[in-house]
C-alpha cells in the first residue's frame, strides 16, 4: 500500500530518508528501532533494580521521567553532584523503556560524568551498564561495546559477580547483533553461571531465553526450542513475567519455521501470562506478534483484535514509534477486509505518527552528536593540554565537514540502491505473475487436449469395435425371425456370437473403466483382500477362453496374499493380465501365475508361453502415445486400454507395473501392491489348475 503521494517530491525523499532509518516499514515488514526485541529487553532488569534503589523512584516510566526531572531541578539548585547523577540515571532509565535511546543515551553520559568527578565506582558502574544498553538499541555497537567493557571492570574492582553477570547478558546481545554467535554464547553462558550461583532463577530463565533466541537467529530451531523450554523450566512456576517471554520466543521460532498453529498456541499461552506489571512494549509486540500469526492463518479478525489489545498498550508506554506500527498493521488488516475508510484513518494516523517519530528522533540525534561532541572536547582538552587551540578546532572542522560529506554521499546512494532494488523487486513479482499464469494456461491446454484425445478414442471404438458384433447380432436376429436357419448352422452361429459378446462385455468394461479413470472421475477406495481369491475368482472367469485355445492355466500362489488396494480395480488388472496372456499365447500353451512377498509389497507375476513383444513395441505397449493394440494368436481383437489401464490402476494403489519378454518365448507381466497386516486365522491356499490341456 503506497503511503505518500508521487507528486511531493519533498513527500517522497522524507519516505526513503525515513524507510532507511528503520522508521517506515518496507516489503510488508513493520519497522523497528534497535536491535530485535527476540535478542534484546527493552530495559535491563539489574539496572532497573539498582535505579530502583533510589528513595520514591516510580515503576512506571512516564512517572519515572517526570520525577527524575523534578530531582534535576531541584540538584541544580542545590548544586548536588549526587542528586544530578541520580536525576539523569532515573530519566536515561526512563527513556529507554519509552524508546527514546539517544535521550537514554544523553543522560546516562551525564550521569557517568558527574559519578566519574565524584569517583563513585559503584554508580560509574551502573551508569555504564545503562549508557551500553542506550547506545545497542541505537544500533552504535562500537561505542556500546567499549561502555560495556568500562562497566565490566568497574563491577570486577567491587567483586560484583551480579553486575558482571548482567554486563555478560547485554554483551551476549551486542555480540548476536553483530552476527558473532560463538562470542554472544559465551557471554551469555557465562552470565548464566552467575545467576546459577546466586540461583537466581528468574535471570537464569532470561538468559537462557537469551541462548534461545541466539540460535533462533542461526536457523538452529531444534536447539532453541530446547534452550526456550529449559527457560520456562528454570523460572519459578509462580513468575509469569519470564514464562511469558519464554513463551514468547517460542512463538518466534514457530512462526520462523512456518509453523504458525504452534506458533498461535505459544503466544496465546504468552497473553495469559503476561502480568499486568510487565513492561508496555514487550507486552504490545506480543500482541503485534500474535495479530501477525493470526494474519497469516487467514484470521483477519482475530488478528485485529489482537492489534487494538497491543494498541492501548501502545499508547500507554508513549512510545510513537511502537503506536505507529500498530497504525499501519490496523491499516493493512482493515485494507484486507474491504473496510477502506478505517483504513484510510489508520494510515493517516499513522502518517501523522511518522512525521512526529522522525523530528524526535533527528532532535534527539541532534542532541546526542551535541552531547558527544562536548564530551570528545572536553576529553581531548584534558589529554592535549600543551597543544595549539587553534589548530585542534581546525582539525575538528575539517573532520566534521568529511564526515558530513561522506554521510550524505552514503545517503544519497542508499537511496539510490534502495530505488533500483525495489524496481528490480517489482519487476520479478510481475514476472513471477506472468509465469504462473502462463504455466495454467499451459495445464488448461493439456487438459483439454486430453479430453478430446479421450473424446476420439472412445468415439472411435464404438464406431468402429463395437459395431461389428452388434450386426451380427442383429444378422442372427433377422434369420431366426425369418426361419431358414438350420438347427445345426444356429447352434454354430450361437456359439461364435457368444464368444463375440463375451469379447464385447470386457472391451466394454475396459472402455468404461479407461474413460471414468481419464475423467477422473473414479475414487480409489482401498481396502484389504485376498489376492489369492480375486486371482482364483479371475481363472474362473477366463477358463472358458483357455480351454478354447487348450491353454493350461496355473495359480501358484500358496499363501494367502493379503494386500491393501481397490477391489475392483485390483479384478480388473487380474482379468486384464490374465485375458492378454491367453490372448497371445498359441495353442498349447500355459499361463502362470505367481507372487512372492518383497519387503512391504506383494510383487505378483503373469508369465505365458506366448509370442511375446517385438523391442519397437516396447514403448507403445502402455499406451504412452496413445493406444496400442494388435490381434492375439486367435485373431482376438482389443482396444488397447486393457495394459493402459493396468498400469494406471496399479500406480493409484501405490504399486508398479513392469515386464519382460522374448519374442517367441513368452513375456511376463509383474506388478506390486502394499502388503496389509495378516488376518489372525489366515490359512495357506493351495496351487491350482484351472485349466489343462485335453
Amino acid at each position: 500500500m503506497r503511503l505518500l503521494h508521487c507528486t511531493k517530491v519533498s513527500s517522497v525523499f522524507l519516505y526513503l530518508a525515513t524507510a532507511l532509518l528503520g522508521l517506515l516499514p518496507l516489503a510488508g515488514r513493520a519497522a523497528s528501532n534497535g536491535p530485535d526485541p527476540a535478542l534484546t529487553q527493552s530495559f535491563d532488569a539489574g539496572l532497573a533494580e539498582l535505579v530502583g534503589a533510589i528513595p520514591l523512584a516510580p515503576a512506571n516510566p512516564q512517572a519515572r521521567l517526570r520525577y527524575g526531572l523534578s530531582m534535576l531541578r531541584e540538584a541544580s539548585k542545590s548544586r548536588s553532584a549526587d542528586k544530578q547523577a541520580a536525576g539523569h540515571r532515573l530519566v536515561g532509565s526512563a527513556h529507554h523503556e519509552l524508546g527514546s535511546f539517544a535521550k537514554a543515551a544523553y543522560h546516562f553520559r551525564k550521569a557517568l560524568q558527574l559519578d566519574q568527578q565524584q569517583q563513585n565506582q559503584p554508580n560509574v558502574a551502573v551508569d555504564g551498564l545503562g549508557l551500553g544498553n542506550a547506545l545497542l538499541s541505537q544500533g552504535d555497537t562500537g561505542q556500546a561495546r567499549q561502555v560495556y567493557h568500562l562497566a565490566l571492570q568497574s563491577f570486577a574492582q567491587q567483586n560484583s559477580r551480579r553486575g558482571r553477570a548482567q554486563v555478560e547478558n547485554r554483551l551476549g546481545s551486542l555480540y548476536a547483533q553483530q552476527r558473532k554467535w560463538g562470542q554472544a554464547l559465551a557471554s551469555h553462558s557465562r552470565a548464566l553461571q552467575g545467576w546459577l550461583q546466586h540461583q537466581d532463577s528468574a535471570r537464569a530463565a532470561a538468559t537462557l531465553n537469551a541462548i534461545g533466541n541466539v540460535y533462533c537467529q542461526q536457523g538452529a530451531y531444534s536447539r532453541a526450542l530446547y534452550y526456550l523450554r529449559k527457560a520456562m523450566r528454570t523460572a519459578a512456576p509462580t513468575d509469569s513475567l519470564r514464562q511469558s517471554e519464554s513463551l514468547t520466543s517460542i512463538g518466534r521460532v514457530y512462526r520462523a519455521v512456518g509453523n504458525y498453529d504452534a506458533a498461535l498456541t505459544s503466544f496465546k499461552q504468552a497473553t495469559r501470562l503476561v502480568p499486568t506489571t510487565a513492561p508496555t512494549v514487550p507486552h504490545a509486540q506480543l500482541y503485534q506478534a500474535l495479530a501477525a500469526t493470526y494474519d497469516s492463518l487467514g484470521q483477519v479478525s482475530a488478528a485485529e483484535r489482537a492489534l487494538h489489545q497491543g494498541l492501548v498498550l501502545a499508547r500507554r508506554s508513549g512510545s510513537a514509534l511502537l503506536l505507529s506500527q500498530h497504525y499501519r498493521a490496523l491499516a493493512e488488516v482493515y485494507r484486507q477486509r474491504g473496510q477502506f475508510q478505517k483504513s484510510l484513518v489508520m494510515l493517516t494516523r499513522f502518517t501523522s505518527l511518522q512525521d512526529s517519530v522522525f523530528a524526535q528522533e533527528r532532535a534527539a540525534q541532534v542532541a546526542e552528536l551535541r552531547t558527544r561532541y562536548e564530551s570528545e572536547k572536553k576529553e581531548r582538552e584534558i589529554q592535549l593540554l600543551i597543544k595549539d587551540r587553534q589548530i585542534q578546532d581546525a582539525t575538528l572542522r575539517r573532520q566534521k565537514l568529511l564526515r558530513n560529506t561522506l554521510a550524505v554521499g552514503a545517503l544519497l546512494l542508499l537511496i539510490i540502491v534502495g530505488g533500483l532494488y525495489r524496481g528490480r523487486q517489482q519487476q520479478a513479482r510481475v514476472n513471477r505473475l506472468l509465469e504462473r499464469k502462463n504455466a495454467a494456461i499451459n495445464r488448461q491446454k493439456e487438459e483439454l487436449t486430453r479430453l478430446n484425445q479421450t473424446k476420439d478414442t472412445l468415439f472411435s471404438v464404438i464406431s468402429h469395435d463395437l459395431r461389428s458384433p452388434l450386426s451380427s447380432l442383429y444378422s442372427l436376429l433377422t434369420l431366426l425371425n425369418i426361419g431358414s436357419l438350420p438347427p445345426e448352422r444356429l447352434a454354430l452361429h450361437s456359439a461364435r456370437l457368444t464368444r463375440g459378446l463375451n469379447s464385447t462385455l470386457q472391451l466394454l468394461d475396459n472402455l468404461l473403466n479407461w474413460s471414468a479413470a481419464q475423467m477422473k472421475g473414479d475414487k480409489i477406495r482401498p481396502e484389504r483382500l485376498r489376492l489369492d481369491v480375486l486371482a482364483e475368482e479371475a481363472l474362473a472367469l477366463l477358463l472358458g477362453d483357455a480351454e478354447r485355445k487348450n491353454i493350461l492355466l496355473q495359480n501358484q500362489l500358496v499363501v494367502p496374499t493379503l494386500v491393501r488396494a481397490d477391489m475392483n480395480m485390483v479384478r480388473l488388472v487380474l482379468r486384464n493380465l490374465l485375458g492378454n496372456a491367453i490372448k497371445f499365447t498359441p495353442e498349447g500353451g500355459s499361463v502362470i501365475l505367481t507372487g512372492a512377498q518383497q519387503g512391504t509389497v506383494w510383487s505378483i507375476t503373469v508369465q505365458d508361453t506366448g509370442i511375446g513383444i517385438q523391442q519397437a513395441d516396447h514403448e507403445r505397449v502402455f499406451g504412452k502415445n496413445g493406444p496400442f493394440t494388435t490381434p492375439g494368436t486367435a485373431r482376438e481383437k482389443g482396444t488397447g486400454l486393457g495394459l493402459q489401464l493396468c498400469k494406471d490402476f496399479v500406480e493409484r494403489n501405490g504399486g508398479q507395473l513392469t515386464f519382460t519378454t522374448q519374442p517367441g518365448q513368452g513375456t511376463a507381466f509383474t506388478f506390486t501392491l502394499p502388503v496389509a497386516l495378516a488376518a489372525p486365522d489366515a490359512q495357506p491356499a493351495p496351487a491350482t489348475v484351472a485349466a489343462a490341456a485335453g
